[in-house]
C-alpha cells in the first residue's frame, strides 16, 4: 500500500475556516429548522427544563465521540480510547486508530453520530414540540459539529473505491494498493 494523499483539515482549510464554516452551518441549520418546526407546531414554548437543555449540550461533544467508537466497537483492539476533563467538567474524548480501516467502513464511523443523534433530536422535537427551540439549538449545533466529518466524508468519497485510511500524526492517510502493470 502506498499513500495516495494525506488529509489534514487543519492545514488544508486553516481553523478560521473551519470556524467560520462551523459557524454558518449552525445559523443555518437553526434558521431553517426553527422557521419550518415553528410553522408546523402551534403548542407555546417552556422553558422549564432549561437545566436538561444546558446538560444535554454540555454531554453533546462525548456522546457524538462515543458514537464514533461505538460504530467501530468490534476493532476495538486496534482503537486507543483517552478520556480528558477539559476546565474539570468537560469530557472530552480521543480516540486513535492503530490499523488501517476500509474507506467505507470509516465513512460509516463518521455518518454515524449525525445520523444518530439528529434522528433522535428530531424524534424529541415531534414529541414533545413545546421544546422545539431547545431542540432546534441542539440540532445546530450538533450539525455545526459534525461539519468536520463530513468534510472528510467529502474528501473520502473522491478516493479510490479499494483504499484503506489510516491515522498518523500528519493527519489521515489515504492508502492504496499499488497498481498491477
Amino acid at each position: 500500500m502506498h499513500c495516495w494523499k494525506i488529509l489534514n483539515l487543519r492545514h488544508h482549510y486553516g481553523i478560521t475556516r473551519i470556524v467560520i464554516l462551523a459557524a454558518i452551518i449552525f445559523f443555518m441549520v437553526f434558521s431553517f429548522s426553527y422557521v419550518t418546526l415553528n410553522l408546523t407546531h402551534h403548542e407555546p414554548y417552556t422553558d422549564r427544563l432549561f437545566w436538561l437543555f444546558i446538560l444535554t449540550l454540555i454531554v453533546l461533544y462525548p456522546i457524538h465521540k462515543l458514537l464514533h467508537f461505538l460504530a467501530l466497537s468490534d476493532l476495538r483492539a486496534y482503537l486507543k480510547l483517552r478520556i480528558r476533563l477539559h476546565f474539570h467538567v468537560l469530557p472530552v474524548l480521543h480516540m486513535r486508530i492503530r490499523e488501517p480501516l476500509p474507506k467505507n467502513r470509516y465513512i460509516i464511523a463518521l455518518l454515524t453520530p449525525f445520523i444518530v443523534i439528529n434522528i433522535c433530536i428530531l424524534l424529541v422535537i415531534y414529541f414533545f414540540p413545546s421544546y422545539t427551540h431547545y431542540g432546534t439549538l441542539l440540532l445546530a449545533c450538533h450539525c455545526s459539529l459534525c461539519s468536520i466529518d463530513m468534510l472528510y466524508v467529502k474528501f473520502l468519497l473522491k478516493s479510490p473505491k479499494n483504499s484503506q485510511i489510516e491515522e498518523t500524526p500528519k493527519g489521515y492517510e489515504i492508502l492504496v494498493p499499488p497498481s498491477i502493470p
